[in-house]
């Protein structure tokens, strides 16, 4: 890989000084960096694209930030993903996998073509309201929640045309494995391998102890309907409102046919991240 584009937070410390010397790093390693407008404020006067072209032209994508960062260069990709590497300015992320101080490395692995990919397919979401048909798409999960209103919500459910159940609860949450360790874990929902060919359906606070998180085949078409007695729900894909749903309106979500790349440096392991991340000490036995 030769050019990649760059997308930074500049409210995470340490992005702002660290963008300058970046171009440095880079050119050691004969790499091209293009960067996204985002980057402006640190460069004033530096070549930065809009984010159309910004991924017409790159190889990967560099994301300075934290899982949001990664996330939102998901949502503005358009039809041809490139591959995505994270690199983390705060805690450690499940998606941003990549240090501060492992930018060097980084960097070498997108020169030497030695970084190590992880496919990653995006949920297809389509929304029918009375205001008409609206599609977007997501790496870690749709949720639909709370809203407005502290009402109770009921929800249809049917998997493949079939009717799972009516939930009344505040609200549902779809996830893929890539984010099952995100809203649906603490909704009480599974963690999946991020190669696991799955779906999980978790219930948000709901009226009854009976109902628990559903795991459901990667083929299946999900239905939910909001009942005509349902207070209105906020979704948001990947964390990005998209809009409020309203009684009578209704949601289909299913895997597509695009997916994702993300990149990690050699030695990256999943289980380990997992282990650092949830604090899994183990049993200290005598």
């Amino acid at each position: 890989m030769k050019t990649i584009g760059v997308i930074a937070n500049l409210g995470k410390p340490g992005t702002k000084e660290l963008l300058p010397k970046l171009q440095e790093k880079a050119e050691a390693y004969g790499l091209r960096l293009l960067y996204d407008q985002s980057c402006f404020e640190a460069l004033p006067g530096g070549p930065c694209h809009d984010g159309e072209s910004l991924f017409s032209e790159s190889e990967a994508i560099l994301t300075l930030g934290g899982d949001g960062t990664l996330l939102s260069a998901v949502q503005r990709m358009g039809k041809n993903p490139v591959p995505l590497l994270g690199v983390n300015f705060g805690k450690l992320g499940f998606l941003t996998s990549v240090t501060q101080d492992e930018v060097d490395s980084a960097l070498k692995a997108l020169a030497e073509n030695t970084a190590l990919p992880s496919e990653r397919t995006l949920l297809e979401c389509s929304t029918t309201t009375s205001a008409g048909n609206e599609r977007t798409r997501a790496l870690n999960d749709v949720v639909l929640s709370w809203g407005t209103s502290s009402h109770i919500a009921h929800l249809h459910v049917y998997v493949d045309g079939e009717h799972l159940t009516t939930y009344t609860c505040d609200g549902l949450i779809l996830s893929t494995p890539t984010g099952s360790t995100g809203h649906s874990l603490s909704a009480g929902g599974p963690i999946l391998s991020p190669d696991s060919n799955s779906l999980v359906l978790s219930p948000i606070c709901p009226h009854s102890m009976t109902v628990r998180p559903v795991v459901l085949p990667s083929s299946a078409t999900i239905k939910i309907e909001l009942d005509e007695d349902s207070k209105p729900l906020v979704l948001a894909c990947d964390g990005q409102p998209q809009g409020e749903v309203k009684a009578g309106d209704s949601l289909e979500a299913k895997f597509g046919d695009v997916s994702v790349q993300l990149l990690h440096v050699p030695g990256y392991s999943y289980w380990e991240v997992l282990r650092t991340k949830l604090h899994w000490r183990g049993s200290n036995v005598e």
